[in-house]
């Protein structure tokens, strides 16, 4: 028997306690459940309207996320089961975000639109109070809320059973089904259908990910069979890989070329190829194929080829010899196999005298890098860095190139040249093939490209050097940061300490040095001196979140962060000050992967 049941009239002791409640400093002695009583309290303190319902409008609801797909069918056969009852299906996300809503009668759908429980609109408690479904994730269990001990007065006509529908390998919430019909419904039957129908969508979920493995794994197969040599097959749950992979590379080497097939399957819908350089010096040909099911992407296989590149007889030198092969190029740190790799081919092109272009993501250094190995070998001489011409201005551009060209000891940096477009492109080839026959002294000549670009100009540039992205060589974050405070502090002592220095490391950094160099920029704003704390980081550094927040979201997450600083790091007066309730500031902080310091 339920609870609630066993009061007489319970309704009628129910308003009673609710009048109560809300028009008295004390929250004693008060007939209702506890667990009803501790949301009417996280209500209050959410300052959630009491006679008019107010939700937000957050955003369409994302029909192709996995909980929708794998949910869809159940709820359709459910509601031709309960059709002819009043009683709402109703899926949220895991913040109380309404995907989808089936009502069997057009009197219980008016009503539903009148308080705004449709899809799109947010049902957590801090904006509708004590209900089934913000209520339900709040506890993280089966909550049904009934009649008046709903919060707020415009749902007193319902009763709301929620049940939460966790991930099934993770154990995350991700989602919630909620049952609603009108007061005098059974509370007992609303509960259970929920529950059960919540589990029902678990074990559809399961079904999911499984159904994605094992086309992962089929696919897998299938290449293994067709392809004596290496092959790696990956998802964001699994990495799988064959003996003539793991026989032919060293960890570090594995761990290089993980990080690469990561990228490759990110940016890539369709089969793709792709050539890597590898710590050791050696060169990686990536084939990709995207492995798919019925429920979308199932992630990718790569056929694996293993190549020496220019230097064979780097590939058998050991770690710490590469190392100590690549110069300290002036104005850059960093000891990590990758980045000295880099450094090392960068040198030894140079030298040669090879015209080359530095391919790679935005903000990894490769001006930098052309730089620093200009002023390594030859000091004295200039670097003209000349970005792509706007608008018109490209017959003035181009003669200026055609001078600079002819500057004794000179570096010339074409920078983000796949910006030109290919007529600019092709003129700027005649130019540079005309000045490289020339018998007359010339300048160097190297451009900057971002990763899979096409330009006419590759033709005159035969060597191509892979500037990696910080997150392959984040060990060299204990180098970089001092560095960048040095030169932004020109020379004062400021210090990062370990706890800040470790969060900056678990970082993803899409946007790579330049990134961090703004965030350090941004805490020098606020810290003139002494030791950058994890407090002093900003908040797209207190969370470790490795998927991409949409812009709600980070708004979200950023003033979260920014109201723990504010408040000296207490959830409790932080939730307060951003109206919120406490159990759902801990939800939120657990969702967005936020950092709090130790305690002071």
């Amino acid at each position: 028997m339920h609870e609630s049941d066993a009061l007489p009239g319970f309704e009628r002791a129910t308003g009673h306690a609710r009048e109560q409640f809300l028009s008295s400093q004390t929250d004693s002695d008060l007939h209702v459940r506890r667990m009803i009583l501790a949301s009417w309290q996280r209500s209050r303190d959410s300052d959630v309207g009491i006679d008019r319902i107010r939700v937000p409008y957050i955003r369409d609801p994302d029909l192709e996320a996995p909980l929708f797909r794998s949910a869809a069918p159940i709820l359709d056969t459910l509601g031709e089961q309960l059709q002819s009852e009043s009683i709402s299906i109703i899926l949220t996300d895991q913040a109380g975000l309404v995907l989808d809503r089936r009502c069997s009668g057009r009197d219980m759908a008016e009503h539903l639109d009148m308080v705004r429980l449709a899809p799109g609109f947010s049902y957590a408690e801090e904006f509708a109070g004590t209900n089934g479904i913000g209520t339900s994730l709040s506890s993280g269990r089966t909550t049904l809320v009934e009649g008046r001990e709903h919060y707020a007065h415009e749902l007193g006509q319902f009763a709301c059973a929620g049940s939460p529908i966790k991930h099934p390998t993770r154990g995350k919430v991700v989602g919630l089904l909620d049952l609603t019909s009108w007061s005098n419904a059974p509370g007992a039957m609303l509960t259970a259908l929920a529950s059960a129908t919540a589990r029902q969508i678990e074990q559809e979920l399961v079904k999911q990910t499984g159904i994605r493995e094992i086309a992962l794994f089929s696919e897998y197969m299938k290449v293994c069979q067709q392809s004596n040599g290496p092959v790696l097959a990956l998802n964001n749950d699994v990495v799988m890989s064959n003996n003539q992979l793991r026989h032919l590379l060293d960890p570090a080497e594995h761990e290089a070329l993980i990080g690469y097939a990561i990228d490759t399957m990110q940016s890539a819908e369709r089969e793709a190829m792709r050539t890597v350089e590898l710590p050791s010096g050696r060169s990686a040909h990536l084939r990709f194929t995207p492995a798919r099911c019925e429920g979308g992407p199932a992630g990718g296989v790569f056929r694996i080829r293993i190549g020496h590149g220019a230097e064979p007889q780097a590939a058998g030198m050991s770690a710490r010899a590469r190392t100590q092969a690549a110069p300290s190029l002036p104005g850059l740190v960093g000891n990590g196999a990758v980045w000295r790799r880099c450094i090392h081919q960068v040198d030894s092109r140079y030298r040669a005298g090879d015209w080359m272009a530095l391919e790679g993501e935005p903000g990894t250094g490769k001006r930098s890098l052309l730089r620093g190995v200009h002023r390594l070998h030859n000091p004295a001489g200039q670097v003209r860095v000349m970005e792509p011409p706007e608008g018109a201005g490209f017959d003035a551009w181009h003669a200026t190139l055609a001078e600079d060209l002819y500057l004794p000891n000179a570096l010339i940096v074409l920078a983000e040249a796949d910006r030109l477009t290919d007529e600019q492109a092709a003129a700027i080839s005649d130019l540079l093939i005309t000045a490289s026959a020339d018998t007359e002294p010339h300048a160097r000549v190297a451009m900057t490209i971002r990763p899979g670009s096409s330009t006419p100009l590759r033709s005159v540039f035969p060597r191509t050097v892979d500037v990696p992205p910080l997150r392959h060589h984040i060990e060299d974050i204990a180098e970089i940061v001092p560095h960048l405070l040095a030169q932004l502090r020109d020379g004062e002592r400021l210090s990062c300490s370990p706890n800040a220095l470790a969060q900056l490391c678990r970082l993803n950094w899409p946007g790579n040095v330049a990134q961090l160099r703004g965030v350090l920029v941004y805490v020098l704003q606020h810290r003139r001196a002494g030791t950058i704390d994890l407090a002093d980081l900003p908040p797209e550094c207190r969370s470790t979140s490795r998927r991409v927040l949409s812009p709600i979201e980070a708004l979200e997450r950023d003033a979260i962060v920014n109201a723990l600083r504010d408040k000296d790091e207490s959830p409790t007066t932080a939730a307060k000050h951003l109206g919120m309730s406490r159990a759902t500031i801990y939800r939120k902080i657990r969702q967005y992967d936020i950092v709090l310091p130790p305690s002071r």
